[in-house]
């Protein structure tokens, strides 16, 4: 799809199939698009970004009068084959293209694609393309240590890349046209696409944050998502809140992951829930394994607080609990919180796993236990009891 963002700056959009797992591990049912940015100076066409294998951007192209064939420049902000899996074609079809990248794409632009007609930028240099400036910044580790940005400076249009992103699919183009549903729908996705994508980099958004924020940015258009027009400081601002959470500016919210095979450790949540409720604390129940992790790692990413109530399951924590608690490893959802109890029968062992985890995790761990079968009162009372001072440590500044 093919939108006019101002005057010879226009975006190619590709919705993702819905069916498809993003990275090869997280779900996209609300869709996910994958945004190129073409810039028509006087003296070169520029293509900021492409498209995975498979796709392809002819028709939009044709629209403006060109081809693939005509244009000068390839501006590669980041690697990602999401960005350049269709690249073989587009070499093969212009092969005297030149690339502008960082000196590590150029590098995998000749391992993937054994492309060498490529320029490496310099953090700050410029481009003049007759009309247009394009401007190139180093923002390495946002999410690949090969990213950059690239702004316009006549436009004040920043190139993101895969910073200030988002899942979902939205028939609007730009923040100012966003529907009540989709707003409803960008929050989530928003937070979401951060957790799972970016939340391991948390530290390096910041830094880019920091060194771009004296640039005069007009808007904002990322590899994902809407486009930011009217409010460009307001997704800064929100991915800024984002990052402190894995400094440990989070919520006071609770993330409960239950996994259940007979209902015995199921049959406690709905008393926890009531408790936070009361005590007005937000909790976020996700059942594991009904519930992809990926909304387990957004929920947890901003909450103070997780609770992990998982049985035994042959003398080991329920493999998709386990399975779940390895993504927040990988994903560094560290430094909660936290309190486990889970059903066990014939032997215990969830627990003795799940301390491996804390430690792992860094959690600050109130309690943890296996009880058998349903449990007693005795074990009702403790977990209610943990649970209660998870509550007033979560309601603490």
């Amino acid at each position: 799809m093919l939108s006019t963002i101002t005057d010879n700056v226009h975006l190619f959009r590709y919705e993702k199939n819905h069916d498809d797992l993003f990275e090869g591990c997280w779900p996209i049912n609300k869709g996910v698009s994958i945004n190129s940015y073409c810039v028509v100076g006087s003296d070169k066409k520029v293509l900021v970004d492409y498209v995975e294998s498979g796709a392809s951007f002819d028709d939009d192209l044709a629209q403006l009068g060109l081809k693939l064939e005509d244009l000068d420049i390839l501006v590669l902000n980041h690697m990602e084959p999401d960005h350049t899996g269709a690249l073989s074609t587009l070499f093969a079809r212009n092969p005297n293209i030149l690339v502008y990248c960082t000196k590590l794409a150029a590098t995998e632009t000749e391992s993937l694609y054994g492309y060498k007609n490529v320029h490496v930028v310099a953090n700050g240099e410029e481009l003049q393309i007759g009309g247009k400036t394009l401007v190139f910044y180093a923002t390495p580790n946002i999410h690949w240590p090969d990213t950059m940005m690239t702004f316009i400076k006549e436009d004040g249009i920043l190139f993101s890349c895969d910073a200030f992103g988002a899942f979902g699919a939205y028939q609007s183009v730009y923040d100012d046209e966003l529907t009540e549903s989709e707003w409803a729908l960008l929050k989530p996705e928003t937070e979401r696409y951060y957790a799972n994508i970016v939340a391991s980099f948390s530290s390096f958004v910041l830094r880019g944050i920091k060194a771009l924020a004296d640039l005069p940015i007009k808007t904002i258009c990322p590899s994902h998502g809407i486009v930011w027009r009217k409010d460009p400081l307001y997704v800064v601002n929100w991915f800024a809140t984002l990052a402190g959470y894995a400094e440990g500016r989070r919520e006071k919210e609770i993330t409960i992951l239950v996994s259940s095979m007979y209902g015995n450790t199921l049959s406690y949540i709905q008393t926890l829930e009531r408790m936070a409720k009361d005590e007005g604390i937000v909790v976020h129940t996700v059942r594991i394994p009904d519930t992809n992790s990926s909304y387990a790692i957004e929920k947890a990413f901003r909450s103070k607080a997780i609770v992990v109530a998982a049985p035994t399951y042959e003398r080991q924590m329920f493999p998709p609990m386990a399975h779940c608690l390895d993504w927040f490893i990988r994903k560094e959802i560290k430094g909660r919180i936290a309190m486990h109890f889970g059903s066990s029968l014939w032997s215990g062992g969830a627990s003795a796993e799940f301390k491996k985890y804390a430690e792992a995790l860094k959690l600050d761990v109130v309690d943890s236990f296996d009880f058998r079968g349903k449990g007693t009162e005795a074990d009702r009372e403790r977990i209610v009891s943990a649970f209660r001072t998870v509550i007033e440590r979560v309601k603490e500044d």
